[in-house]
Parts: C-alpha cells; structure tokens; sequence
C-alpha cells in the first residue's frame, strides 16, 4: 500500500490535482522539448514514421533519365568473376558510348593497377622467358586501355570517403572547382579525411569525379549528400555530376545560408536541401526495366533508345559483389538504386523537404493539440473525451500525410502524437484517480451499510468461511506427487451445507479419500457436517495400521451426540499409491464411478445404512484393483439430483454418458470441470437444489 507521504502518493495528488491539467501540461512541454534535438529519443519513431510516407505514397515515375548498365549474374557468367580485365572494361564502355547516352557514371572504384595487363604478368615471367617479356611488354596496357576509353565518352568516375587511412585511400582528389554562393559551406557539409579513388591516369582521362558515399539511419540509407568535402575540397554526389557533364554545365554551386547548405545549382536545376546539402529521395517502387545487362550491351541486344541520350551508370548487381541497402519502402536493392532513382526526382521536379522551420510547425501542432485537449478533456463524458484525443491524433497524423503528398514535406507526426498521447494519458488517468476516490468513498458507504446487515448476517457467512476453510486443497495438498491425482470441488446451495470431503496420506503409500452428505440443510447440517468430518479423520488417523472397522468406529463415535437425530451417508476409500489397490467403505452413499477403459460403478457387497441410523452397524469393505490412468469419481447427490427450471433431474445417465465421452487420458481437473460444467448448462437459471460436491483420484502408476 501506498502511504500518504511516500513519492508515489505524492506523484497521485499530483496526477489528481486540479483535474489533471497542471500535470498534463508539465508532460506537454516536457515532450515538446523532445521534438527539437535531432538526435531525440524520438528518433526512430520519426523515421519510422516517414517511411511509411514512403510506403503508402511512393513518387510516380514521370520520366526516365537513367538507364543502369547492371554487371550482373548473367554478365559474369558469360565474361568471367569481377574484376574484369580493364581491356574489356574498356570495350564495354565503348559499347556504351557508341549509343550516344548524354553521360555514363561509373559505380566502381578501381584503385589499384590491372593485375591481368600484359606489363603486369611480364613482371611474373622468369628471365628464360624473356622473349615472351618483351612481346608481353609491347601490348597496350590495360590501364591505358581504359583510360582512352574514358577520356574518349562523358564518363564521371566514382570515389568513396573514407574516415581511417587503408593502403589503397589518399588525401586529395582531383575535381572541378565548386561555385559558392553566400557563406562557407564547409561548417555544414559531411568531411571526410581521406578517399578512394580511381587511379590517377583514370582519373585524369575522365569528365569528373563525385563521391558515392551515403550514410546509413538504422540500416537504411533515406537521405543523400549532395555535396561532401574530401579534407578542405567539395565534392559533388554521383548524381549531381552526372547531370552536369550530361548538360555540359561549367560547374556545381552551392547556396548557402545562415542556417547552412540550401540548394545546390546545376545549369538551370535547383535543388532545395536540407541544411547539410543532403537530399531526402523520395522512391518509386522498384522498377526492372531501369536496368541493363552488360551482357546484352556487348552483344548489342538491346534497343537503341535505352541508352540514347540517357544519363548511364555502370554498376555492379551481381550478388556478392556489390553492397545491396534497404530502401524506406523495405525494399532490399543495390546501393545504385539511389543515384538513379535521384535523378529521376531532379527532372521530375519532385524533391522531400524538412525545413528548419518544420520544427516550429510540429511544436504549435502538439502544443494546439495538447492545449485543447488539457481544456476539453476533463469536461467531456470519458467516451466523448477518447474521440476527442482520437480526432486530434488522426488529424495529425493526416496533416502529415497531406504534406507529404501536396508539398513533398516530412512532417513529423509521430512525435507530436506521442506529445498529444502522454497529455491524454495523464488527463485520463486524473480522470480515473477522481473516480477512484469516489469509488473509495461509495464503498466505503457501502461498508458501514455492510456491517449493519453483517450484525445480523454475520454470523452465517462467518460458518460460510470456516466450513470452507476446514476443507483441504486438492492442487496444494500432495506436492510433488506423481503417482496419483486429485481434483475436489464444494458448491454450498446456500450460504453453509452439509456436504463434506476430505483426503490426507496414511503414511508414503496410502491416501484416505473421504465423501459424505448430511441430511437436512443450513447451519444445523454445517455444524454436523464439521463434526463428521472432524471425528472420521481422526478415526482413521488412530486406526492407519488397521482400518477396516473405520466406519464402524465413525458411527459409534458420530451418533454418541446427536440430539437432533441427524444422520450422514458416507463413502470412505484408501487408495495404495503404489499398488492402484482402493479398499472402499460405503454408508449408504451414492456409489461412485470408476472411469476405466469403460465404466464401471463401485457398488458395495459389504456396505450399510448412513452412520447414525442403525447402532454398533459393522462396516465391511470391498476392493478394486486400479489400471494406469484410472479415475474415481466420487458425488453426492447434489449433482444427480440438480434440477432445471422444467423441475427435471440431472441424474447418473447424464452423468455415465459424459464420463463416457470424456477422453480416458484426461486428468482428474478435467474430469471435475467437465462435470460440474455439464451440471451448470443443465440446471440454468434455476436455484440450486442441493449442496453440489465433487472428489476425482485418478491412478497414474508413475
């Protein structure tokens, strides 16, 4: 229990106070502070959030400028494992040149010398072989190959940042100079200190280099740099590179702010970017027809128009080879997807936006929301007050999806709506603390109401309980045991009756079962009930060695006070928990049923009349040899005779035929349920006739 001056009581006065409007507002400025850092605990919600922008809203395909040269599985198979000879490289670009495109990207780092060129595989002949040196020295380098091929087409060759220097990394690269318009952009862009490039003489023969590198957010890579600085040079992105050598422009510029990058310029395309010259792309779904085979650009099965004109990028697909990405719409692509598909958002157009001042629109969109909700909420009935908070997380939440779709904006819904929420929360469960304190006050009206009647009642329900008590739990009673189950229920009729069972272990092999029924009803029937009860297991516990006058001895002991004549049917067993032999004793009870491979009732040669009718009776017993898996169900007449509203008994046919039904593998807490369940659906509405008790042993042999 909470005490009155322990935090978490203050924390409820506080939650409750003022009808939950102070604490709701603390939580909403607290939660809009969180809407400002970049790197918020939100985060990830966010992100999620504008993925699913992407999923349900990907951007229409209105032109295609990009055709991607794939080298894929089909090219590899048919030319041999990357890399490839720089010879043959060298033919596929001008292959590719041959069709005209406007400009051909290289997604393909070649840092290191052609170990296949014939100077290259001069140096690994021995001196014997010197004839064969010098034919060998005499070719083409493949390098030079390649570098003839470049300088002879529109090429741009890729290079990637690097943060830690490999042997194959270098501190500069050679690129054309950007422009800048407005202030540095240095403070702003993504740096790195080192690159990996083409070689020198590539990159000398080349119309351009741009970086490739893009980083991941959580394993998916949702916005591009533009513009990247290797040390104190900018470099462009693929993308913008390729377009401008596809134009013919002089030059990249880059427009910078107060606030940092905010376009960047390429003949007459701007394109807006977030303060870090990084781009959003906003994707399509993944289209095949955007690639290729280098396979069939070799062979020249391909219709001329696709590479006509086109913006080209040469990239390697084939698994294994390249780093494939998962794309915001879940889709799983190769890394050149997101140059291409760039692109296409360029002449479209079409370009996503989160300006600085997105965060100013989210923060008046919570705290609205917020406010209206901290007015409205604690006047409203609770069913008005869940549409309410309903209504402004769905407009919300449309708001960013309209955004979205209108303007190419990434509003941030989800953060504002965990805003809204917390400010919900907190109204609702003041809400719940004022009806909880009503709720503490009507019961406690209720209480004093109760101890007036319980004055009266009191004593009744207080038997109820004792009586209850007195009887032993069947799932806490033999922990442990493997041997044998057990399963018991009582269902007074009235408030007390004088039904009775019990069971309790003779020693480690035997287990006393015991089942009776009291004639008349109410406290008289309870109080003999108790008695009976009492003086039975003890009998049995002084006679353990020798039980078979234990009846005999019950009756003797139980009619020797009984003023009022009553009287007790009794059935009485022991069961050898080793063994599966029950010895019975039946006074005048209804014979129970054994549940074996079919059933059977366990009738008494030897039984007698209920104890107390007939003095100094002698109880004989009878004996069953239990199989494994073996059920006795032990009732009184509570349950054969319950009646329905029609006045009609539930009786042992029922109660055969649905022992009959049950599967002979069920355990004695299934046996239980079925019965009293079957008993219940019969009786329905009716009020109960008599006292319902139930005791199920069944034999396992383990």
């Amino acid at each position: 229990m909470v005490t009155g001056s322990s935090p978490g009581a203050w924390f409820v006065r506080a939650l409750g106070a003022g009808r939950g409007r102070p604490a709701a507002l603390a939580l909403l400025v607290a939660t809009a502070a969180l809407l400002l850092p970049r790197d918020s605990p939100l985060e990830a919600a966010r992100l999620a959030l504008f993925d699913a922008y992407q999923v349900y809203l990907p951007r229409e395909r209105n032109s295609g400028p990009v055709t991607i040269v794939a080298i894929d599985e089909h090219s590899l198979k048919a030319y041999g494992q990357w890399p490839w000879p720089r010879d043959r490289f060298a033919a596929l670009i001008d292959r590719i040149a041959q069709e005209r495109p406007a400009a051909i990207g290289l997604d393909i780092i070649m840092p290191e010398r052609d170990a296949t060129s014939p100077e290259a595989l001069a140096r690994t002949l021995p001196r014997s072989q010197d004839a064969l040196k010098k034919a060998l020295t005499a070719l083409p380098a493949h390098d030079g190959v390649l570098a003839a091929a470049l300088g002879a087409a529109p090429v741009v060759l890729g290079a990637a940042g690097f943060e830690e220097a490999t042997p194959a990394t270098s501190r500069g690269l050679r690129v054309r100079e950007m422009a800048v318009v407005g202030a540095d952009p240095m403070p702003y862009v993504r740096r790195y200190p080192l690159v990996l490039a083409s070689l020198p003489e590539l990159q000398a023969a080349a119309r351009g280099q741009a970086l490739l590198s893009a980083d991941t957010e959580r394993g998916i890579i949702r916005r591009v740099p533009l513009v990247s600085a290797i040390g104190d040079t900018l470099v462009p992105a693929l993308s913008l590179e390729l377009l401008r050598v596809g134009i013919g422009a002089k030059t990249v510029q880059v427009e910078t702010g107060a606030r940092g990058v905010t376009a960047v310029t390429v003949g007459d395309l701007r394109v807006p970017t977030q303060p870090t010259a990084e781009a959003w792309v906003h994707f399509t779904r993944f289209m095949g027809e955007r690639y290729v085979s280098a396979l069939d650009v070799m062979n020249g099965r391909l219709d001329r128009d696709i590479l006509k004109g086109k913006l080209v990028i040469v990239a390697l697909t084939g698994i294994g080879l390249t780093d494939y990405k998962t794309t915001p719409r879940g889709e799983y692509v190769p890394g050149v997807e997101y140059h291409a598909q760039l692109l296409e958002s360029f002449f479209d157009g079409h370009f996503l936006l989160r300006p600085y001042w997105m965060h100013w629109v989210e923060l008046v969109f919570q705290m609205g929301g917020g406010a209206f909700l901290i007015l409205a909420v604690p006047v409203v009935p609770p069913r008005h007050a869940t549409a309410l908070a309903v209504a402004v997380l769905v407009l919300t939440f449309a708001a960013g999806f309209l955004a979205f779709y209108w303007a190419g904006l990434l509003f941030d819904a989800a953060s504002v709506s965990v805003g809204v929420a917390a400010v919900f929360a907190a109204l609702i469960a003041s809400a719940f603390i004022e009806a909880d304190r009503g709720r503490r006050e009507a019961q406690h009206a209720l209480q004093l109401e109760r101890e007036a009647s319980a004055r009266v009642a009191g004593e009744l329900e207080a038997a109820r309980r004792i009586q209850l008590g007195t009887l032993p739990r069947a799932d806490t009673a033999f922990p442990g045991e493997k041997r044998f189950e057990l399963a018991s229920a009582l269902e007074p009729a009235r408030a007390v009756g004088g039904d009775l069972y019990d069971f309790f272990r003779l020693d480690e092999r035997r287990v006393f079962l015991l089942i009776g029924d009291v004639s008349g009803k109410g406290v008289p029937a309870s109080l003999f009930m108790s008695i009976a009860k009492a003086l039975s297991k003890s009998i049995a516990l002084r006679q353990r060695l020798d039980l078979k006058a234990v009846l005999t001895q019950a009756n003797v002991e139980i009619a020797r006070d009984n003023p009022e004549a009553q009287f007790v049917t009794m059935f009485a067993a022991v069961l050898d928990a080793e063994s599966g032999m029950l010895e019975y004793w039946n006074a005048g009870h209804d014979a129970p049923v054994l549940k074996s491979s079919t059933l059977g009732s366990l009738e008494s040669a030897a039984g007698g009349p209920p104890l107390c009718v007939l003095d100094e009776f002698e109880y004989g017993s009878d004996s069953v040899q239990l199989a494994r898996q073996d059920a006795v169900v032990m009732f009184t007449d509570g349950v054969t005779e319950a009646a329905n509203t029609a006045g009609e008994l539930y009786g042992r046919k029922r109660l055969d035929a649905l022992l009959a039904r049950v599967q002979r593998d069920a355990t004695a807490n299934d046996l239980l349920r079925e019965i009293l369940a079957d008993v219940r659906e019969f009786v329905g509405s009716a009020e109960p006739s008599d006292d319902v008790t139930l005791l199920v042993v069944r034999w396992l042999g383990l």
